[in-house]
């Protein structure tokens, strides 16, 4: 092309990216379209790296990057081995220039949204399984979104302009954390949803219709609800009288956090391998959700169809809305009455910590950030599903009813758990005390997931320590102790009352999933950790602890927290042996009492049923193992009763 024989030859790159750009505009070609707007944003080891405001013209550039390469080459001498075409804000430490129009670009991510700072180079990301490179990205994101303060205060200042005023918006705030989308693939996994426009955390208009519409059509007739939010079915279609606007956080809320399933389907087995997943949520976000009519009608009658959608939103954001509803996200602050889909329990936990995304070192016991997470309760009734269904179904039929009653990746299962936590400054230990709520549009499941509930309180804890009763080790809290509040428990030391409660139990699994069968299946050795069944080779013990105290009656941890009273008779007499206790600096028994990432084959659980009666439950997994078999013997000359097994 004539043009480019005139360009002035530089030894710059970034003059070089400048003049060839300049070049292209003056021609009006396809490619000075494209480059008009785009960034220099640096060039090392033969590889170019170009900025852009919007990813449409991101992905244009890429489409012509080998166009771009061979005119670089053979016109401007600027040899490039590769171009990365990035959509975002310029990083702080890239050597920046102008853009055509003159425009500064001194940028970092600290003053742009999340969206800018998570796009990345390729599709196809090198680090995908790099946890560290994942979770620098995340936390970029997170950063970028404390500086979003002007943006949310004008959406603020905008969702009361088209609502016409505060009498028709919703303020709302969610109990724990929110996540909208994030059901697919690697970056909606990790990922909610970021606005378009604006780069930040958001829930879509289509997102409150849906959960508001979802909610009313167990409610309402269908007619008032195609009357207020339209329906979309050929010649019955209908506008709808009530639009929803877009939702926005009143104030920054991003957050890292993290997923980890501690036991995995693999090859028809469930195996323990916990797994961090690093990703993304809103703790405690608070939101103003606009609603506006769609038209201009009698003012009476459109303040009703108002007010009654608003309601058919309130009530659905109690339930839940967005993904992992089941795990305790998304449910909004309010009470909660029971009902026949819905019961609560009040409890009270005394705990290690329980940690998200931020959890101690091994180096340093006092880092962390301790959080309650309600997906630590639901993960805990998953464990005992599987403990109770493996010595019940076939395997085929455990992954079904699983996947049934807690749901799959993008599939919501019919058991949805969440709680309200009341706050507590209490530390070594943590005390949390709240309700725990239970949902299911199925009696029977909701049934079975009470009578779970009441076995994993009675059988073990929740979270961090989950299998020993909470006391001082070498100087740091272990284990956790939790209570439900129900006019059925505790259960008390009355082997005729455990044993109708496991008769109970195995019934309400019935009534979902029929028929019953008996099955047999090894929790395996150290290296090959499965899942814990209670089968014919499960035992559970009651012991009497007479001179056990309850964790609010220990006055100072550290002096008294490593005592007897404390322990309790059974974690006594576990410790008391090098033969059962876990394995640590090279003594103990791993095929007894656990080692470093094995969990132990033996629980213990403190029972307070009453003044008179203290005892502590032990469950072991694997009685047919001899090591395991030898610890039953000792419960046993202890005075120990056997209620299952």
């Amino acid at each position: 092309m004539k043009h480019q024989s005139k360009v002035k030859r530089s030894n710059s790159p970034a003059d070089i990216w400048r003049e060839f750009v300049e070049a292209e505009i003056k021609v009006k070609s396809k490619l000075g379209k494209i480059l008009e707007k785009s960034v220099y944003g640096g060039y090392e080891k033969s590889t170019l790296t170009i900025y852009f405001a919007e990813d449409e013209l991101r992905k244009a550039a890429q489409g012509n990057r080998d166009s771009i390469q061979k005119k670089l080459k053979e016109q401007y001498q600027l040899f490039c081995d590769r171009i990365n075409f990035i959509a975002g804000a310029v990083p702080a430490t890239a050597s920046t220039i102008q853009t055509i129009n003159s425009t500064p670009l001194q940028h970092s991510y600290r003053t742009h949204n999340p969206l800018q700072a998570l796009y990345w180079v390729e599709p196809n990301l090198p680090y995908e399984r790099d946890e560290t490179q994942r979770t620098k990205i995340l936390k970029d994101a997170v950063e970028a979104e404390q500086g979003c303060n002007k943006i949310y205060t004008k959406l603020y200042q905008r969702t009361l302009q088209l609502a016409n005023g505060e009498e028709n918006t919703i303020k709302v705030a969610f109990n724990w954390r929110l996540r909208v989308g994030g059901t697919r693939g690697f970056r909606e996994l990790l990922l909610p949803v970021l606005h378009p426009v604006f780069g930040i955390p958001y829930i879509p208009a289509s997102t409150l219709k849906g959960a508001a519409k979802a909610w009313a059509k167990k409610h309402q007739p269908s007619e008032r609800i195609n009357e207020l939010l339209g329906i979309l079915d050929g010649k019955l279609a209908k506008a709808a009288k009530i639009e929803f606007l877009d939702a926005f956080p009143i104030k920054p809320c991003l957050s890292l956090d993290v997923a980890t399933p501690q036991w995995t389907w693999q090859n028809n087995k469930v195996m323990y391998q916990p797994v961090p997943h690093p990703l993304l949520s809103l703790e405690q976000p608070q939101f103003l959700i606009g609603l506006r009519p769609t038209s201009k009608e009698v003012a009476d009658e459109t303040n009703k169809d108002l007010q009654d959608v608003k309601t058919w939103l309130e009530n659905a954001l109690k339930s839940g809305i967005g993904s992992r509803v089941s795990s305790g996200y998304g449910h909004a602050l309010g009470a909660i009455p029971n009902s026949n889909t819905r019961k609560f329990y009040d409890f009270t936990l005394w705990t290690q910590g329980m940690y998200g995304s931020n959890p101690p070192s091994r180096e340093n016991r006092y880092q962390g950030t301790p959080e309650f997470r309600p997906s630590a309760v639901r993960g805990i009734l998953r464990y005992w599903f599987r403990a109770v269904a493996f010595g019940l179904y076939d395997r085929a039929t455990c992954q079904n009813l699983e996947e049934k009653l807690f749901g799959k990746l993008g599939q919501q299962g019919k058991l949805s758990v969440s709680t309200k936590i009341n706050s507590s400054n209490q530390q070594n230990p943590y005390v949390y005390t709240g309700k725990i709520y239970l949902e299911s549009p199925d009696i029977h499941c909701l049934n079975l997931a009470e009578k779970l509930l009441f076995l994993a309180s009675h059988l073990g804890g929740v979270g961090r320590g989950s299998r020993r009763t909470l006391h001082l080790l070498n100087g740091r809290m272990r284990g956790c102790h939790w209570e439900l509040i129900s006019k059925e428990l505790p259960l008390v030391y009355d082997s005729e009352k455990w044993r109708k409660f496991f008769t109970e139990l195995n019934q309400a699994f019935k009534a979902v999933q029929a028929p019953l069968g008996s099955y047999a299946v090894s929790p395996g050795r150290p290296k090959a950790r499965q899942q814990d069944v209670l089968d014919k080779n499960a035992q559970v013990w009651l012991l009497k602890s007479p001179s056990q105290i309850h964790p609010h009656k220990v006055k100072n941890w550290q002096t008294e927290g490593d005592s007897s009273n404390v322990r309790g008779t059974a974690l006594d007499l576990l410790y008391s042996d090098i033969r059962f206790k876990g394995q640590s600096q090279g003594q103990g028994n791993p095929n007894v009492g656990g080692a470093l990432e094995t969990p132990s084959f033996v629980w213990i659980k403190s029972i307070f049923a009453d003044s008179n009666c203290t005892y502590q439950v032990v469950t072991i997994f694997g009685t047919d193992h001899p090591e395991r078999q030898a610890f039953a013997i000792e419960l046993k000359n202890q005075g120990a009763i056997l209620v299952f097994g």
